[in-house]
């Protein structure tokens, strides 16, 4: 079995995180060490992937960004720093890490759906909002009021859960088909964004 395989069947990345001193809080997220986070934006489990400035990768990867290493040589510190045998079986290619790896790359594209959705959500409510009290209700606006809640029920299940809650959270959420639904709906707030600002008339010289 190759060095990569052997240290990440061994080492998360969130182990790797806490070794090398950074804090990690309750809900597996921490202060991005890749650029100027003051409050804790990436999440780390068996890979990491930072909400703010969307770096992701192993452990391997978080590695040899913290000490501007190879990946080789980021690899063969983390063996001599965790002790790892060389002639460890091959665990990496074991289904169950597999499957786990797969449970937090789903977790993760949940969340990071749900963040950006909470914040269109929001746009809308605030941009299509009644201008006198009997005004007529824009559609938008009765979405965004009727589903903040429900996105914000989600991401304190995701965030605050422990690990059955927040694998039963993604699997209703991947199940019901409301994920896929969100992405629909921001790609099409993007191309709304876009052809709005390919509409917008130039400015005279």
């Amino acid at each position: 079995m190759s060095i990569y395989k052997t240290v990440k069947a061994a080492v998360s990345t969130r182990d790797a995180a806490e070794f090398y001193g950074f804090s990690v809080n309750r809900y597996g997220k921490m202060r991005c060490p890749f650029h100027d986070d003051r409050n804790p934006s990436m999440k780390v489990d068996e890979r990491f992937y930072c909400f703010g400035c969307q770096e992701t990768g192993d452990v391997i990867d978080f590695v040899a960004r913290i000490f501007n290493l190879r990946p080789y040589e980021a690899a063969r510190k983390l063996m001599a720093d965790f002790h790892i045998d060389p002639n460890t079986p091959p665990a990496a290619e074991n289904p169950a890490i597999q499957m786990r790896i797969q449970e937090y790359q789903a977790e993760i594209q949940c969340i990071r759906a749900l963040v950006e959705y909470e914040a269109l959500l929001k746009h809308d409510k605030e941009r299509f909002a009644p201008a006198i009290t009997d005004e007529f209700w824009h559609e938008r606006f009765v979405t965004s009021i009727s589903t903040l809640p429900v996105i914000d029920h989600y991401l304190s299940e995701l965030y605050c859960g422990d690990p059955v809650i927040r694998k039963m959270t993604v699997r209703d959420l991947i199940d019901s088909s409301m994920i896929k639904k969100i992405e629909q709906a921001l790609t099409e707030a993007r191309k709304e964004k876009n052809n709005h600002e390919h509409e917008q008339p130039c400015r005279a010289a």
